[in-house]
This record gives C-alpha cells, sequence and structure tokens, in this order.
C-alpha cells in the first residue's frame, strides 16, 4: 500500500504544481489584462483631455476675437457719431450765416469759383428765392475777370430750393457747377470726415 500512496502522493504533487503554475499564468494573464486596460483607459483619457483643451482653446479664441471685433466696432460708432455731431453743428453754423452780412461775400466768392471753372463768355445764376437781392453783378464780373476770364453774366428767373449758395450755369444749360451749401458740403464731407477724424482722435 505504500507504494500506491506514494504514487498518489506523487501524482497529487504534480497536480498542486500544475494547478499553481496554471494560477500563477491565471494571474499574469490578468494583471496583463488590467494594465493594458489601464493603458488604454489613460490614453483614451489623455485624448479626450486633449481634445478637450483644444475645443477649451478654440472657444475662446473665438469669443476674444468677437469681443474684440465687437469692441471695435463700438469704437467706430462711437466715432462715426462724433463725426456726424461735429459735420451736423458745421452745417448749421453754415445755415445760420445766410441772414447774416457775411453771407454776401460768400456767394461773392462761389459765384467767382463757378464761373472760373467754367470758363465760358456767358453765365447765369440760379439763386434759393430772394437770394439774388444779395449781390451786385458788375463787380464780381470785374473779380472774375482779375482770374483771367472775361464773362456776362446774368440772373436766372428760375430758382433752386437749397438753404443757401447758387448754382451757375452755361447760358445754353449743358454745363454748371452746383455752389449750393448742400452740392458743397457733400462734395467737401469726406475730406472733412477725414481731416476731423484727424482731429479728434489723433490719427497717423
Amino acid at each position: 500500500m505504500s507504494g500506491i500512496t506514494n504514487i498518489i502522493e506523487i501524482i497529487n504533487d504534480k497536480t498542486a504544481e500544475q494547478e499553481k503554475a496554471l494560477i500563477n499564468e491565471a494571474e499574469k494573464f490578468k494583471q496583463g489584462k488590467l494594465d493594458e486596460a489601464k493603458r488604454h483607459a489613460d490614453e483614451t483619457a489623455s485624448a479626450i483631455t486633449k481634445k478637450a483643451k483644444l475645443q477649451a482653446e478654440s472657444e475662446i479664441a473665438k469669443y476674444e476675437a468677437s469681443a474684440k471685433l465687437k469692441s471695435k466696432y463700438k469704437l467706430l460708432e462711437a466715432k462715426d457719431a462724433l463725426i456726424k455731431e461735429v459735420l451736423e453743428s458745421t452745417q448749421k453754423q453754415l445755415e445760420s450765416v445766410v441772414g447774416k452780412a457775411e453771407y454776401k461775400e460768400i456767394l461773392k466768392r462761389l459765384i467767382v469759383d463757378g464761373c472760373v471753372s467754367l470758363g465760358v463768355d456767358k453765365v447765369e445764376l440760379i439763386f434759393p428765392p430772394k437770394h439774388d437781392s444779395k449781390i451786385e453783378i458788375a463787380p464780381i464780373e470785374k473779380m472774375v475777370a482779375k482770374e483771367g476770364v472775361k464773362v456776362n453774366i446774368a440772373v436766372s428767373k428760375d430758382n433752386i430750393r437749397s438753404v443757401g449758395g447758387v448754382i451757375i450755369r452755361t447760358i445754353d444749360g449743358t454745363k454748371w457747377v452746383d455752389n449750393t451749401f448742400e452740392a458743397r458740403f457733400e462734395r467737401l464731407e469726406n475730406k472733412a470726415r477725414d481731416s476731423i477724424a484727424d482731429i479728434l482722435f489723433d490719427v497717423e
């Protein structure tokens, strides 16, 4: 019986060794899978974190760009409003001149300027109603002659709707210079805006 007992013990020992080896292998396999799963989880977490960071940075950049653009528009709107205010004030001052003594001198300069620009020997002047009473033709013809243009000036029976100023027109009506306040103000507005901006905002 002792021989059989020994054999059984040997078999049991071998079985125990194999079982232990299998358990060890299973533990290694399990640990390997756990390590792999952890590594994969870390990589996934890192990728998600990186993606989230990039998205956050993109959103922040968009917000900052939007904020800067809005700020720029607000500044431009404020500047434009201030320039408009100055232009409106200038226009009102110009309109107020009509009832004053210096309006006669302004009309003279506007007429001379128009006559010289046209460079013809006959022109007619078109005024707002009753403004023609503020000028004398002969002195103006002499002023134009000093500029190198001999011209005969007549006053048209037509009238224009304008705050002030004059239209200088050839007799056949084919050419004219619109020197009304509104027309001159419109022509000079862009240049005036630039000048006002230079003064108000110190533009280089």
